[in-house]
């Protein structure tokens, strides 16, 4: 019998979103991509021109744990692997220079100092840089006195006071939530990862955004504008939804059994979106956790209390998502969604400006309080509200609007009084 790991299965239960998950699957064109990059950037020891690749996804798609994944290299001991410098763009804004410090820091400590328990650090970032200092067998005072005395202010300066000679890897700047970063060129930030995007250094460095749909948006407007690699993260795929079970069920020492078909039904409600997965599996792990169960799926008794408790998070994760603006004008939202899928379906699709006149469209015909924009949104900004929520994604290659999550685009529907069942009878 596996080894059952109750302590280390009752803390994934107690964690919150933003953790990394325990077991990783998928994404692997994406992480390609990065590796990809780095290992080029890595060989040539300069920045190259075009470095940059932009993860884009409504909430719950899985971004944040692409880049904890990223961070797994910090402590490979391959020459190939780099290093991760894993921030916010909060931390950005409000930390510059203190994120300039943590590049430094990581870049020239060597690989082989990085002391193992950093991995299983979700952010490696500015805000704990003492921390990082103590996870590394450095002097932080060292770096403090570097960067005074070179007056480091920005990634010209970087570059002078530690030198690509004393960098035994490539570091790649992975910046999260970056829909949130300020529009416009001329700030320290919007310098700096054009500098980054542009390797205006000899530092090799690359950069990886990761943020909602609209992400593009913004960094376009700080002069990021070409060889941009693009990636949308979606729902798992059946065979990684597959091995995601496999492979969490052995991380945690789980007993299987001859329950798979049980477990496989309560996935399928999730449509392989992240999010929703980590809900179904939170359900599973509690009825686990039960002391007769003990690890083995065998022993749960009541297989539909379980799809309940998963049908509960997902439903309550759905009202986390939805608005007040969203509740305030619910027919209005449900009939926008449903426009837009209607013309995903028939291979046509509606752009933004059209999803706008739609709104517009229905506002100004429509009676009453739930067929109005909010008072303080403009038609534009409500769309950009309900992509933000993860109503409404962009697709990037066609640049149409569409609902990313099937049963959160079910759940929308039924709240403006519309019945989902009738997007599969219209053309």
């Amino acid at each position: 019998m596996a080894n059952f790991k109750r302590s280390e299965l009752q803390r994934f239960v107690n964690k919150r979103e933003k953790s990394p998950p325990p077991v990783f699957v998928g994404r692997k064109s994406v992480l390609n991509d990065v590796l990809t990059i780095s290992a080029e950037t890595k060989q040539e020891r300069v920045g190259i021109p075009g470095n940059t690749t932009v993860i884009t996804g409504a909430p719950g798609a899985g971004k944040s744990s692409v880049l904890s994944e990223l961070t797994r290299f910090n402590t490979d001991p391959s020459e190939e692997g780099p290093k991760t410098l894993h921030i916010s763009s909060v931390e950005l804004e409000e930390n510059f220079p203190d994120v300039l410090m943590a590049i430094g820091a990581l870049g020239r400590t060597k690989k082989s100092q990085l002391k193992t328990h950093v991995l299983k650090r979700a952010q490696l970032g500015s805000l704990a840089l003492l921390d990082i200092a103590g996870l590394i067998d450095i002097n932080i005072q060292d770096v403090k006195t570097l960067f005074q005395e070179n007056e480091v202010r920005n990634i010209g300066a970087l570059h002078k006071a530690f030198p690509v000679s004393d960098w035994d890897s490539a570091v790649i700047v992975a910046v999260d939530e970056a829909q949130n970063l300020p529009f416009g060129r001329g700030t320290p930030q919007s310098n700096f990862l054009r500098a980054l995007h542009e390797a205006v250094t000899k530092l090799p460095l690359t950069l990886v955004l990761a943020g909602l749909s609209d992400t593009q948006s913004v960094i376009h407007s700080m002069g990021l504008t070409r060889s941009l690699q693009l990636h949308t993260l979606g729902c798992f795929t059946p065979d990684e939804q597959a091995e995601l079970t496999d492979r969490w069920s052995a991380h945690f020492g789980i007993t299987i059994g001859d329950q798979r078909a049980h477990i496989d039904q309560l996935m399928t409600p999730t449509d392989g979106w992240p999010r929703h997965v980590h809900c179904a599996q939170q359900a599973l792990a509690e009825a686990l956790l039960v002391k007769e169960v003990d690890g083995q799926a065998d022993k749960i008794e009541d297989w539909n209390a379980v799809q309940h408790r998963s049908d509960r998070l997902r439903h309550s994760y759905y009202g986390e998502q939805y608005s007040d603006v969203m509740k305030y004008s619910s027919k209005l939202t449900a009939q926008v969604l449903y426009e837009a899928a209607r013309a995903e379906r028939t291979g046509i699709g509606l752009p933004i400006n059209q999803v706008v006149d739609v709104v517009e469209t229905y506002n100004a015909a429509q009676p009453g309080s739930a067929w109005r924009v909010p008072s303080e949104e403009s038609s534009y900004t409500y769309v950009t509200h309900l992509m933000h929520c993860g109503a409404l994604e962009e697709n990037l290659e066609t640049g149409a609007l569409s609902c990313p999550i099937p049963s959160f685009q079910s759940y929308i529907l039924r709240r403006g009084g519309l019945d989902p069942a009738a997007l599969e009878h219209r053309g």
